[in-house]
């Protein structure tokens, strides 16, 4: 198999992942986005927008958006920064906790079936192989 083929296959799971996240998600009023700002929060509160938007991958603008919709929900609150005026300390609030716990048990339940497609042993290894895999690729190392 050639890499452009493994690659389209990672793709391939990457986007059926996203869908069946979202889909679950979507009854607790959250996308994967919004899901991804809470557990970035929970692991490390507060952050600033800019933090959050590099964590996720998204351009600060859209992480604004991002927040600014999960403001309106409540499941965040934003504090200024003393001597800065366009930053904002981000913090969860026991709403947000509340819809990330939920989330969490929710998404667990695709973690089990995922997980027991493959062995841990097949995980080891594709993990190991992915990790290799990411590390040729890096803008790095001259082409």
């Amino acid at each position: 198999m050639q890499f452009q083929d493994t690659g389209y296959t990672i793709k391939q799971v990457q986007q059926q992942i996203h869908t069946v996240m979202e889909d679950l998600l979507r009854p607790i009023s959250l996308n994967l986005s919004q899901y991804n700002v809470l557990k970035n929060l929970e692991a490390s509160s507060p952050a600033t927008g800019a933090e959050l938007s590099r964590k996720a991958f998204v351009t600060p603008q859209t992480m604004h958006t991002i927040l600014t919709t999960m403001e309106r929900k409540e499941f965040i609150t934003r504090t200024a920064i003393t001597g800065n005026t366009k930053s904002f300390n981000i913090f969860i609030t026991d709403r947000g906790s509340a819809a990330l716990e939920n989330a969490d048990e929710t998404l667990s339940k695709l973690f089990d079936r995922a997980n027991a497609t493959l062995t841990l042993s097949e995980y080891d290894e594709l993990e190991r192989l992915l990790r290799k895999l990411s590390l040729g690729l890096k803008v790095s190392n001259p082409i």
